[in-house]
């Protein structure tokens, strides 16, 4: 049980809610007759600028043909990749929109202290019907996580982080973002970056 009243949660929710979104890939794979044929994925972002900058993660956009941005209205709109480190498993995107986006506010996760409340938010499996959201604890800071690129410092929570999480914000209680949702061990429960 989560020890915060409910409307700290649900604000929180609504404040970053809105700068959600849901990106969809397309990579293009060879079969071992070298056909090639599309692959699709699915990940989560956030906005952080009101002209259309998304922050994800590299995994969810790497080597990917196609890219598209699902906004919480349902629009959909086509992405390009416009920075990327393999490293830090951070990637932004620039979508097109006509209007001006909802940008999130981003917090300072230099302050975060382990027991704080965080709340996951994401599109988990690339469910439709708007984001999900899961909460929890920060475990433990600056876990070092080998990658293939090195190793990563990085947060633990034991806020539920799904397949199509992965890119979508880790938010304080006052609906700033701290984080990026990256990656969850599937062999254990409760533990997530």
């Amino acid at each position: 049980m989560i020890p915060v009243p409910e409307d700290v949660l649900i604000s929180a929710v609504e404040k970053v809610s809105k700068s959600v979104v849901n990106i969809a890939s397309v990579r293009m794979l060879h079969d071992q007759m070298f056909r090639i044929f599309p692959v699709e994925g699915v990940g989560s972002g956030v906005v952080i600028d009101e002209k259309g900058y998304i922050l994800t993660n590299n995994h969810v956009i790497d080597d990917a043909e196609r890219l598209k941005a699902t906004l919480p209205d349902g629009k959909v709109l086509k992405g390009k990749v416009v920075g990327s480190d393999e490293t830090t498993d951070l990637a932004v995107l620039k979508v097109e929109s006509e209007q001006s986006l909802t940008a999130t506010e981003l917090g300072n996760s230099d302050s975060l202290k382990a027991g704080q409340i965080v709340i996951a938010i994401g599109n988990p499996f690339g469910l439709t019907g708007g984001p999900a959201v899961s909460a929890g604890i920060v475990s433990s800071l600056n876990r070092s996580i080998q990658t293939r690129s090195g190793v990563l410092e990085l947060i633990q929570t034991d806020a539920a982080i799904n397949p199509g999480n992965s890119g979508g914000p880790l938010v304080n209680t006052k609906g700033e973002v701290i984080a990026i949702n990256t990656a969850n061990m599937p062999y254990a429960q409760g533990i997530g970056f």
